[in-house]
């Protein structure tokens, strides 16, 4: 009973988020791998974080990497000190986000961010609608629309790969 209505508050909390949620204004900029100074990495945690963080920060080397990462309710980790996470807790009645870290993270006009998140819920996408990142790349998906998006992707593999290839290949505008 306690974790029924546990969801069903839950429910109500993302409810008012997205209610909250408007249009964001935010400067848009391309920049290619060569002149871009910041990222911001957007992940759900899941158990292959490491193998492909790696690869990725290789890919963007010289590019200082901040770190945001959504840990679903039933996965467990030993936290880092150099990411952000993100919890369904997180989300306050009204909408309200208590986790401090959050928005000075979300107001950063990073260069990139890459959402290399598999899923979706009321609280990832407004953490990728609100970023005021200048340019937004990751999968095609139905409650958010990146400025580059990359479309028949199944694994996060394939989709660092796809990114590090369209920054090699983008131009700064």
């Amino acid at each position: 009973m306690k974790q029924i209505f546990k969801g069903v508050f839950h429910r109500m909390k993302e409810s008012s988020l997205l209610k909250r949620m408007g249009e964001v204004k935010r400067d848009k900029e391309f920049h290619n791998a060569d002149t871009m100074k910041t990222c911001l990495i957007f992940w759900v945690a899941n158990r292959e974080d490491g193998e492909w963080m790696k690869k990725l920060t290789k890919g963007l080397k010289g590019v200082k990497i901040h770190k945001l990462c959504f840990v679903p309710d039933s996965f467990s980790l030993t936290p880092q000190q150099d990411i952000v996470y993100v919890r369904n807790e997180d989300l306050g009645f009204g909408g309200k986000i208590l986790n401090t870290d959050l928005p000075p993270v979300l107001n950063t006009p990073y260069d990139l961010l890459l959402d290399l998140s598999d899923r979706s819920s009321a609280l990832i996408d407004y953490i990728l609608k609100t970023s005021q990142a200048k340019c937004k790349i990751g999968k095609a998906k139905d409650n958010f629309e990146s400025d580059i998006m990359l479309e028949d992707v199944q694994h996060t593999k394939e989709l660092i790969e796809g990114i590090v290839q369209v920054l090699s290949e983008l131009k700064k505008y």
